[in-house]
């Protein structure tokens, strides 16, 4: 009887600390590390470990992490990235350049990414996030994300039409000058606390400024550059 009381017992925490966890470390290459809510020091991950809430993670330099969340969603830390796990529903993006690929939940199970220049909300989504030093910007492969300030009302640039540009050049000759500086690409900007960004399309921060663009090139290589991360990571 005595041993089965400690069985169960056994049984019980087992199942309440994998309850807790919110996801866990898949795959990592490099040195990736590890500071506890309730710790002041950190300590290295392995494959395997168990994330819970309050849990920091960070990648150094040439290293990366693959993360499953309960759900299945995918999380992939590039080099010298840092991250908490807040909770379930909630991440902090400190610095580095994440990506994110977010299963299906409904209103009330949403993710929510705090980052140093906005709120992303997801509700089901693949993007990245970038927050390094000198680049605060976020590309949207597919879903809808809704993007809210942190601070004051971003001015949100929008990309115009080309026709309508090349128009207003026809029509205005004389007024060509004012389409030489960077914000002529743009219409004029649109005062919110927030917006939603729709798949293909990309934003860029610069504080209060948001640039809001189509896909380039680039954006395109991104995503396969953390496609070969989760391929090669070991």
């Amino acid at each position: 009887m005595r041993i089965f009381f400690l069985i169960f017992i056994a049984t019980f925490f087992t199942f309440t600390y994998a309850s807790d966890a919110i996801g866990s470390v898949e795959q990592l290459n490099g040195v990736v590390k590890v500071k506890s809510e309730d710790s002041f020091k950190k300590s290295k991950v392995k494959v395997g470990f168990k994330i819970k809430a309050g849990d920091l993670l960070s990648t150094s330099k040439n290293s990366s992490a693959v993360i499953k969340l309960r759900d299945d969603s995918t999380i992939v830390l590039d080099a010298s990235s840092t991250v908490r796990f807040a909770s379930a529903l909630s991440l902090e993006q400190k610095d580095g350049k994440i990506y994110y690929k977010i299963t299906s939940r409904d209103s009330q199970h949403a993710l929510a990414v705090t980052t140093p220049f906005a709120i992303i909300g997801i509700k089901g989504t693949t993007f990245i996030i970038n927050s390094a030093d000198g680049d605060a910007s976020v590309i949207l492969k597919e879903g809808l994300i809704g993007v809210s300030s942190i601070k004051e009302e971003f001015n949100l640039y929008r990309k115009s039409v080309e026709a309508k540009y090349n128009k207003f050049i026809d029509e205005q000759m004389s007024e060509f000058e004012k389409f030489k500086n960077k914000q002529n690409k743009y219409a004029e900007p649109i005062k919110t606390k927030e917006f939603d960004l729709k798949e293909g399309n990309r934003i860029s921060f610069n504080e209060e400024r948001v640039n809001e663009d189509g896909w380039s090139k680039d954006d395109e290589a991104e995503f396969a550059y953390f496609k070969e991360l989760m391929n090669l990571t070991n």
